[in-house]
């Protein structure tokens, strides 16, 4: 009596079903690229702001930022641009990730009779919400240190973000 063969067939599918399974799989995202559009307090000067963020993730928990930022200002001819040096804690809760960090960085401060440029300090707060095909949603605020010497006062600025995790 010959025993029938198990064709290909049965060992191969096993193995498909587990690959696709594998496959589909997303691994955390190391990067994150940004677009941002902000507001800043004291409310009388600032008006929305634009800028953009690039973010390297560390082990799911530990993240550091390049951000730049463009704030316009109700004031006839003034502006503020600063780029910012950012590290923050910042644990996953599934697709949940708030966080905490601090930040250093310089800005440009124009106005009608002239500018000023030094140096800023940040403490900041957000979460960020992250979507499938590394879609990510962001929202922040911070705490800004500008010098006393900058003409124009700006305390806090807030911001939403959408972003590609790569």
């Amino acid at each position: 009596m010959t025993r029938p063969r198990a064709g290909r067939g049965v060992v191969l599918v096993p193995l498909l079903v587990a690959a696709s399974v594998a496959g589909g799989a997303r691994t955390a995202s190391p990067a994150e690229v940004s677009v941002l559009l902000s507001g800043a307090d004291p409310g009388a000067a600032w008006k929305t702001g634009y800028g953009g963020a690039l973010t390297i993730n560390l082990f799911n928990v530990v993240g550091g930022e390049i951000e730049g930022f463009r704030q316009g200002s109700e004031l006839p001819g003034t502006s503020l641009f600063t780029l910012s040096a950012k590290a923050y804690i910042g644990p996953s809760f599934g697709r949940l990730v708030p966080y905490l960090g601090i930040g250093t960085g310089i800005y440009r401060e124009s106005v009608p009779s002239g500018s000023d440029t030094g140096t800023l300090g940040l403490l900041f707060a957000g979460a960020k919400l992250k979507f499938p095909f590394g879609l990510v949603v962001r929202a922040e605020y911070q705490w800004v240190d500008l010098p006393l010497a900058a003409p124009v006062d700006l305390d806090h600025r807030y911001f939403i973000g959408l972003g590609l995790a790569f």
